[in-house]
């Protein structure tokens, strides 16, 4: 399951490192078997990855109150790559349980004994049918409570997708899920008449309100097919510039190249230099951008649209309502290109990217200097418009059109220098051409680009311009952890 994934991360961030969630997830769900059924006999069943780990610790914990504890580990020891699992495996160890592994499916008895049989072989990382041995321990599980064992499976049953509830061929049938952190809504929607339990295992309301690691790692812009061909990986027009603003544009642009687009082409006025050979030009005459000139733009070949930087001019609007016309995928609106904007028939493919000053010249609203004030303001206006809003400070605010909201906690001062706002709508840009979700995309680009800021502050100090902030971006993506909470003490608590 994605979000819990991503508040596993954004809390290790934190500072609550995920051993000591899987200890707290482990002792909770040893909690629930102990008060709800003081078992004598318990079987664990674990698998190899994280919700082994939790099964691990639970055993402890059950074996420590004097209960015959049993532990079987489906699949091989050195498989295991999960720190804590690995970690939870010795401790078991050493306390003294006996930790019986199962190579494969001969191994794997009829049926698991015990008055309680705890399901911990495979959490929300389930993909497709289930394979040996861990189909036969599954039979087994479901075997034991044909027999009268109760069953408990940690977070979710064995075999089902957390998300969706769909079992692809077989998986465990609980009496008992222990949810670790909240229910997951696979499980909700699909198992009525199974008795749910939840624990909290420490994780910080902090950790799901803000943009952290885990939203990059869990959106999988790093996981690049290997096999893809050119263009496969984004490609992002920019509409900006003018005789008077030559620089933005090309700013945003970079901010694409080096996000990972493939493609990043640039519909701008002669006057802005062509000297980016990675940039695609596709100049204009005159000394602004028209509407009836971006018929020039190859609308075939392009998976989000930058409108906005530099664009000078009397006529903006009807340039982003033409972009609308002509592209029926993600829109970022950002700097010249928000005049007027709240006018336009908006929708769930644009995102607004304003300062405070921008947003209430044009939405006509009051935005406060306080995080928590911008938050419900951002809210009201993306819920009214239907699009996603991301007010730009010292903590960047993104809503979502349903009202949802996140704070970025990363960036430096020294972000204040002209055209870091360009390298952000690039950014965003670059996202929104190869994520679903624009609302994801405007929160994994306001984090890369406060990360990078940061990154670009270390090496510079407060010398550092936008094009520095755009080639650190690179480097933010490979390493997330490498970012700093600056602004966490700003979060709203509630």
């Amino acid at each position: 399951m994605r979000e819990m994934r991503r508040l596993e991360l954004n809390a290790r961030w934190l500072g609550v490192e995920e051993v000591f969630l899987m200890e707290a997830a482990g002792a909770g769900v040893a909690r629930v078997v102990s008060e709800d059924y003081d078992p004598d006999a318990v079987t664990v069943v674990c698998g190899t990855g994280g919700n082994g780990g939790d099964g691990l610790v639970a055993a402890r914990y059950l074996a420590a109150e004097g209960r015959d504890v049993k532990v079987f580990l489906v699949g091989r020891r050195e498989a295991i790559r999960n720190e804590g699992t690995r970690l939870n495996l010795k401790r078991a160890e050493r306390s003294g349980l006996d930790i019986e592994e199962i190579k494969d499916s001969d191994q794997v008895p009829e049926r698991f004994e015990g008055d309680v049989i705890i399901d911990a072989v495979l959490g929300f990382g389930v993909k497709g049918p289930l394979r040996e041995p861990v189909k036969s321990a599954v039979e087994a599980i479901n075997s034991a409570s044909e027999e009268g064992a109760v069953v408990v499976s940690v977070d979710v049953p064995t075999g089902m997708d957390p998300d969706t509830g769909k079992v692809h061929g077989s998986a465990v049938e609980p009496n008992v899920v222990v949810s670790v952190h909240d229910h997951k809504v696979g499980v909700v929607e699909t198992l009525s008449d199974v008795i749910l339990r939840k624990v909290n295992v420490g994780i910080p309301p902090t950790a799901e309100k803000i943009v952290g690691p885990g939203d990059v790692v869990v959106s999988g812009i790093l996981d690049r097919n290997p096999k893809s061909h050119k263009g496969e990986n984004g490609s992002v027009l920019v509409v900006g510039g003018s005789h008077l603003y030559v620089g933005a544009p090309r700013l945003t642009a970079l901010g694409a190249l080096r996000a990972g687009a493939d493609l990043v082409f640039l519909l701008t006025v002669e006057e802005v230099p062509r000297e980016d050979p990675d940039i695609i030009y596709v100049p204009v005459d005159g000394p602004y951008v028209e509407p009836s000139e971006l018929d020039v733009a190859p609308w075939n070949r392009i998976d989000a649209v930058v409108v906005g930087p530099g664009l000078d001019g009397t006529n903006t609007r009807g340039i982003v309502r033409r972009v609308a016309e002509e592209h029926d995928g993600p829109i970022v609106v950002d700097a010249d290109g928000l005049r007027g904007v709240s006018d336009l028939d908006l929708d769930e493919r644009f995102i607004l990217t304003p300062h405070p000053g921008e947003l209430a010249r044009e939405f006509d609203v009051e935005v406060p200097d306080d995080i928590e004030g911008r938050a419900e303001v951002a809210a009201e206006v993306a819920s009214e418009h239907g699009c996603t809003v991301v007010i730009t400070g010292y903590v960047d605010v993104v809503a979502s059109p349903e009202g949802e909201v996140r704070y970025n906690v990363t960036g430096s001062p020294g972000m204040t220098v002209g055209g870091t706002g360009d390298v952000l709508a690039g950014v965003i840009g670059a996202m929104a051409s190869v994520l679903e979700d624009p609302f994801e995309a405007a929160c994994v680009g306001t984090f890369l680009v406060g990360a990078a800021g940061q990154r670009a502050e270390r090496k510079k100090s407060y010398g550092f311009t936008a094009t520095d902030v755009a080639e650190s971006v690179p480097k933010a993506m490979r390493n997330p952890w490498s970012a700093r909470p600056t602004g966490i003490e700003h979060v709203p608590e509630d």
